[in-house]
């Protein structure tokens, strides 16, 4: 993982105990709803507030308590009180509230004491509308959850809007995470929790901004859990009163800038302003219980869980029919598995790329060619076991999902599944879920960092980091003398990651339209023919884009202006801000070579070149190369710029800022051409 990339990740464990006298209770103030005085509709003045964004929080509050419940346990209580104005349209979505809730029986989860209203000032009279019970509205979301909703009335532009709710779930494995940071400026935040000491938390601190408040204290609690008696032969109940000391902690950020998605940002996530909360051990009275505490836990329930690791470790004999036909005649190992994998790969539909685990079982995902990440890999990594292979799940988080920590286990972190495949002495990652892919290829959006082997014999960490992408294109451009004038041939060889990117292209928009949108690109100065994807269907290769075209520029005018880059020119500077509070991730490192060979138009003689010239980036980790010079009746150019790391802290910006800045400079400067 690389040195903590400018983001805040601490992890505590705190012993957190609620009492019913809970946090909330000690100041009623942060749940009351307040009329605003009339000076309160006028935006504040303060440097994180931008009005063009649509709107300002003013206050949000949350806590999380305990208390006892019907199953001899605990439900957390979860709260929040928010109060927003809405400066403009843009921000009228955030009137409308959604609460998701698990609603499997026993285990429902519920959303009570909703509150909401909106204020208004006419005229300098402050009015308000209160939210009809009525207008709480409630849908099934899928099998597992509902969702509940509500829009705030009489919202325009102007209005402060507030709300409340109390959540109450028995799911305390994971309790609600507080998002500090948003898109939009925040005033004030806070979060409290009390959580009995019967339960014991690893709390996961991430962002950039310092606390204003950071508070622990200690108090005590007395819980009412009701228990079923199973010795008796009536449905009885036993109500228990049990006392307990409590730990409190109070989080508090004031005037939190907006989140900014900023260029080259795997995921603005990974920077939010935010705490969360895992289950590390419980503790019932007289000894106590570990959960997912360490890796080697985690991955002990993992491998015994129905949905991941059991079923590749049952008697998988079913698939041994199936093996037969898509390795008969094969002998060679690694053709064995590439014959398997692309089996799977080509006769399954991914449905969900965000879903790591089975969500039935391996025999009805067979029968339906379709299932999940999870379904798609698990079934390749068990077939792979069925037939003699070292195959073993690896769990990862996508870039867009956000960073894996390295030293402890969060498992609602881990997004995505692939599979390691150890053979002759070469270790390959596998992803059938993606049918662009080839053998021993991931798709960009796994080079995440840290990820996790699920094995019982060779469970351990890999990184897979974007600074070991290295992705080389070379292209070259040829013009000569035509009948037309100015004729050209285009070719393009890509790196994998292109050529994977490329083969997603075409599937989703086809290959005329590729070229259509090529040909729109240039305008009308030039035309495009002969097109002509090389190695698509071949995803172990690189692709490669060839075309030729006509060079439209009217030969009777005294002078032609040339940029040498034929569709390869970098226009802007994808580096614009003055600075930048956060690192700069590119999905790849860069090799990128172009060169053109020119033949000069008859009737023309140069008049100006662009000059060579060669720089670098902070020593060894980028440089740029442009030579260009006259041979003969030729201009020959050979442009080359590479990146040896993706990744660069925030304090390399300007750097990199700078160096783009001269690579647009130079790939925008043109050949100037005089007629005799």
């Amino acid at each position: 993982m690389k040195p903590l990339r400018l983001i805040v990740l601490i992890v505590s464990i705190l012993f957190l105990c609620l009492s019913q006298r809970y946090c909330l209770a000690q100041d009623k103030s942060k749940l009351q709803f307040v009329k605003p005085d009339p000076g309160d509709f006028k935006t504040p003045a303060n440097p994180i507030i931008d009005t063009s964004v649509g709107a300002v929080i003013l206050s949000d509050y949350g806590a999380i308590h305990f208390v006892g419940n019907k199953n001899g346990w605990f439900s957390y209580v979860y709260q929040q009180h928010t109060r927003i104005q809405i400066l403009n349209k843009k921000a009228f979505d955030l009137a409308k509230v959604v609460l998701s809730l698990f609603a499997r029986d026993n285990d429902a989860e519920t959303a009570e004491n909703i509150v909401a209203v909106t204020y208004n000032l006419d005229n300098g009279i402050v009015s308000e509308v209160r939210l009809d019970k009525k207008d709480i509205f409630e849908s099934r979301k899928n099998r597992d959850y509902i969702e509940k909703k509500f829009t705030l009335p009489a919202v325009r532009e102007g209005s402060i809007i507030e709300y409340s709710y109390e959540k109450t779930s028995s799911h305390y494995y994971y309790l609600p995470s507080w998002e500090f940071q948003s898109e939009y400026p925040c005033l004030y935040s806070e979060c409290e929790v009390e959580i009995p000491q019967s339960l014991f938390y690893v709390v996961v601190r991430q962002g950039i901004h310092a606390f204003d408040v950071d508070k622990g204290s200690e108090g005590h609690a007395s819980y009412q859990l009701v228990e079923k008696d199973r010795n008796s032969l009536v449905n009885h109940e036993e109500t228990l009163y049990v006392n307990a000391t409590t730990t409190k902690h109070r989080w508090v950020m004031k005037n939190i800038p907006p989140l900014r998605d900023e260029s080259y940002l795997s995921t603005p996530r990974n920077y939010l302003d935010q705490i969360s909360f895992q289950l590390s051990k419980i503790y019932n009275g007289s000894e106590y219980r570990d959960y997912t505490n360490t890796w080697a836990k985690a991955t002990e329930e993992l491998l015994n869980r129905e949905d991941f690791g059991q079923p590749l470790a049952d008697d998988n004999d079913w698939l041994n029919d199936l093996l037969g036909k898509i390795t008969a005649g094969i002998s060679k190992p690694l053709d064995q598995a590439k014959a398997i994998y692309y089996y799977v790969q080509e006769h399954f539909t991914c449905t969900d790329h965000y879903y790591p685990s089975i969500k039935t079982n391996l025999r009805d995902m067979l029968k339906k060619n379709s299932g999940t990440v999870g379904d798609i890999n698990l079934l390749l990594a068990a077939m792979l076991r069925q037939k003699g292979f070292e195959a073993d799940p690896v769990l990862l988080s996508t870039r867009e999902f956000g960073l894996n920590l390295v030293k402890y286990p969060i498992l609602n972190r881990l997004n995505y599944v692939i599979v390691k495949l150890p053979l002759g002495g070469v270790v390959y990652y596998l992803d059938a879920a993606h049918p662009e892919l080839g053998f021993g290829q991931l798709a960009g959006n796994c080079y995440n960092g840290h990820a996790r082997i699920i094995s019982n014999k060779d469970s351990g960490s890999v990184w897979f980091e974007a600074d070991s992408l290295r992705e080389k294109r070379t292209t070259m451009v040829i013009l000569s003398n035509g009948a037309n004038g100015l004729e050209g041939t285009y070719q393009a060889t890509l790196g994998p990651l292109e050529s994977y990117n490329l083969r997603q292209r075409v599937r989703d928009i086809g290959e005329k339209e590729y070229f259509k949108r090529i040909q729109t690109s240039y305008g009308e100065d030039l035309e495009i023919g002969h097109t002509n994807l090389d190695s698509l269907d071949k995803k172990e290769e690189p692709a490669a884009v060839r075309y030729s075209f006509v060079l439209k520029q009217g030969s009777g005018t005294s002078m032609l202006y040339l940029n040498p880059f034929f569709g390869e020119v970098q226009r802007e500077n994808p580096f614009k801000a003055a600075d930048r509070k956060y690192p700069v991730e590119m999905p790849y490192t860069t090799d990128n070579t172009y060169m053109l060979n020119l033949e000069i138009p008859e009737g023309y003689d140069v008049e100006e070149l662009p000059k060579s010239a060669r720089v670098a980036l902070n020593g060894d980790e980028g440089s740029f190369e442009y030579l260009i010079a006259r041979q003969d009746d030729f201009i020959q150019l050979r442009c080359r710029i590479k990146l040896n790391k993706a990744y660069f802290p925030a304090e390399d910006y300007a750097n990199l800022r700078d160096f783009y800045a001269f690579v647009v400079k130079k790939e925008n400067e043109q050949i100037i051409l005089k007629k005799k």
